[in-house]
């Protein structure tokens, strides 16, 4: 009777560390042109909100990433580059 026990107690702590372990899931980048039309929006979100030349890009860099994070994608460290 103590190692059926002893068996159920091992059990239940077993599937509970299985099951308590939550992966985060794995971003992905996005594409070039999704980021490029994030920036526009964001440029016309940042004229609306009156934003100064000196906070530009810190504010457009934020707002991006605000919007990549939403979507499950990686966020980006620099701005990117407008054809």
């Amino acid at each position: 009777m103590k190692k059926l026990i002893l068996a159920l107690a091992v059990l239940i702590l077993m599937s509970n560390t299985a099951f308590g372990q939550e992966d985060e899931p794995e971003l992905m980048a996005a594409s070039p042109d999704y980021v490029i039309s994030l920036l526009a929006q964001c440029k016309d979100d940042a004229v609306e909100d009156e934003i100064t030349t000196s906070a530009m890009n810190s504010y457009l860099l934020t707002c991006i990433n605000d919007e990549l994070e939403a979507s499950y994608y990686m966020v980006i460290k620099v701005l990117p580059e407008e054809d």
